[in-house]
């Protein structure tokens, strides 16, 4: 049940366009989203009262135990040693929470992904033991998440265990979501992971665009060696896209209803390569190439809608 006071609050301002800060009421709402998946405890991990069932013990340091992980990944990907502002005699749990409220935004994005990569296996170890029962799957938690990040009209999704930034909310249903659906389901794991990495280099922002541009390129490619692969059909002694389209186009795998466009489509899927080259994949020499965020924005929409169109066009080949 939405409360009165957010509906207000949302005809009031509706978002005009996306934010990439996370404001400190959503940062609290991821907080009581994993609350519900994996729970708390403000018991201390050592000390207990001598009435304190032995299950009581168990399932908190199973619980102790999740957060305690999903820190220690954090502090491997950083380098770090403890958390930097909280202090040392914090628990697992309390440290967590306390830090996940002041971090950076792009730390906190990267705990929420090592959070939910690691929900799983935290729910499968306190339900193995029959202590504690999630009172949410993971794909309802999934969803609260993604509906925290519309609700504050915030730029970035969970899918497949990668946050994702996006730019429209339409584009990014059309055209990245079915792409990364289609590869994932369909075996292109190289296609994917370049794909992935991408949309990881777009979210860390400008310094990353380049590589960006250079993994939206690989993915197109990757996404025709597959298809060629799977056909069992020649593989390019060259796999680079002009070689690749050729082989598929010379196979008949467009539509026939394409007839003479087929130089525009080339045109159209080139166009993931032709700026790779011009942006990304090349030395930028004296002066480094200023990449622009909508240029940026563009191109990992136009790949996704390529990797839809060349995925479903070997579907439905020959029939």
């Amino acid at each position: 049940m939405e409360l009165y006071s957010k509906r207000k609050k949302a005809l009031e301002n509706p978002p005009t366009a996306y934010r990439y800060d996370l404001p400190i009421e959503f940062r609290r709402q991821v907080i009581h989203i994993l609350i519900d998946s994996i729970g708390y405890t403000d018991e201390p991990l050592v000390t207990r009262p001598a009435d304190f069932y032995e299950d009581d013990i168990r399932r908190t340091q199973l619980i102790h135990g999740n957060y305690g992980l999903i820190l220690k990944k954090f502090c491997d990907e950083y380098g770090l040693l403890g958390l930097p502002g909280i202090a040392q005699g914090a628990g697992p749990c309390e440290a967590f929470a306390q830090f996940f409220q002041i971090a950076e935004t792009v730390q906190t994005l990267d705990l929420i992904e090592i959070a939910f990569r690691q929900l799983p296996s935290s729910i499968e170890k306190l339900e193995i033991m029959g202590m504690y029962r999630s009172p949410i799957q993971i794909s309802e938690a999934t969803e609260k998440l993604n509906a925290r990040f519309r609700e504050h009209a915030i730029g970035y999704r969970l899918e497949q265990g990668r946050i994702v930034r996006i730019d429209s909310e339409f584009l990014h249903k059309e055209a990245v979501e079915p792409a990364l659906h289609l590869m994932f389901a369909n075996g292109y794991e190289g296609a994917l992971d370049e794909f992935q990495r991408a949309l990881q280099y777009y979210r860390q922002g400008a310094d990353h665009y380049d590589d960006c541009l250079t993994n939206c390129g690989k993915a197109l490619e990757s996404t025709l060696q597959k298809i060629i692969e799977l056909r069992r059909w020649e593989m390019p002694g060259k796999a680079k896209f002009d070689s690749l389209f050729a082989e598929v186009r010379d196979k008949g795998l467009f539509p026939s209803a394409i007839g003479s466009h087929i130089a525009e489509l080339k045109k159209f899927l080139q166009a993931v390569a032709v700026i790779r080259n011009e942006e990304g994949a090349h030395g930028a020499g004296s002066v480094p190439n200023e990449v622009p965020d909508h240029l940026v924005a563009y191109q990992i929409h136009l790949t996704g809608s390529a990797i839809v169109f060349l995925i479903r066009s070997n579907e439905g080949y020959g029939k």
